[in-house]
């Protein structure tokens, strides 16, 4: 099997392509839309995407990008504790002037920055392994924000371990691919909506459907629709598999009441790593 993942090696992303496909073939791309596109086009079979972070919330992007799929689905996840290193060519953390990596770690080691090195500037780049290539490249001055694995592979030393501002700081990973995954029993669902004309109680409507089944919600987000002001897409996961009975009403219910539904998919509870 071929593996997508936010390259290049070292990257969180490859972290959690290792853990979630031992056997696989891993591919190492550039962003997130190639990997989305490349599972559309059966060019490799999965892709694994960060979706969201317990410190920064939802990965915008990749929700943007999922909105638009229509051959993949989402059919698995796991969550992986994010520890980030402060790394560079040199020894000493006040030759530094400019950090670079990944908007969403730099987002979630600001304070860190703020705190105890004010001066340096912060830049962000495709993903954090990149940010390693380019903090080799340019030497004295330059650093990156990234796991043990980024250091070892681009020769970089660790400045200082551990520098995130959430000491419980989580990444959450779905992967999509072309196939549905069978139920399980522990199951998780994906779907997003829209309406037709904002109107009070519209959220409500929906919500109510889930809390006359009893169907437990795990995550709610809400994107601009991108088509005028005041329009959203809200993106909600919700406990069971969309062939569960209870499922099935809840979804037919809410497709009557939205002016759009999408399901990304259903898959097992990922593990935490």
């Amino acid at each position: 099997m071929m593996l997508g993942y936010l390259g290049p090696e070292g990257s969180y992303s490859h972290t959690a392509a290792r853990q979630y496909a031992r056997d696989g073939i891993l591919v190492g791309m550039k962003n997130f839309k190639q990997i989305i596109t490349a599972v559309e086009e059966g060019t490799i079979e999965e892709g694994i995407l960060p979706i969201e972070n317990s410190t920064e919330g939802a990965v915008t992007q990749v929700m943007d990008h999922l909105m638009d799929t229509s051959n993949s689905k989402i059919n698995g996840e796991l969550i992986l504790h994010v520890r980030h290193n402060l790394l560079s060519t040199g020894e000493n953390v006040e030759e530094l002037r400019y950090v670079l990596s990944h908007p969403q770690a730099l987002e979630q080691c600001r304070e860190f920055f703020e705190n105890h090195y004010p001066h340096i500037q912060l830049t962000s780049c495709e993903s954090t392994s990149y940010a390693c290539k380019i903090a080799r490249e340019k030497g004295l001055g330059y650093g990156a924000i990234a796991n043990n694995l980024a250091a070892k592979n681009h020769g970089l030393k660790i400045l200082h371990k551990d520098i995130q501002d959430n000491v419980n700081n989580q990444t959450r990973f779905v992967v999509i691919g072309r196939e549905n995954a069978a139920a399980t029993g522990m199951d998780k669902t994906s779907i997003a909506f829209s309406f037709h004309e904002d109107f009070p109680g519209s959220l409500y409507r929906v919500l109510k459907e889930f809390a006359e089944e009893k169907i437990n919600l795990t995550r709610i987000e809400s994107r601009p629709a991108k088509t005028e002001l005041g329009k959203y897409i809200f993106y909600v996961d919700f406990e069971g598999h969309q062939e569960d009975a209870k499922s099935k009403i809840v979804l037919k219910n809410i497709e009557n009441i939205t002016n759009k539904l999408k399901i990304f998919g259903s898959y097992p509870m990922g593990r935490v790593y």
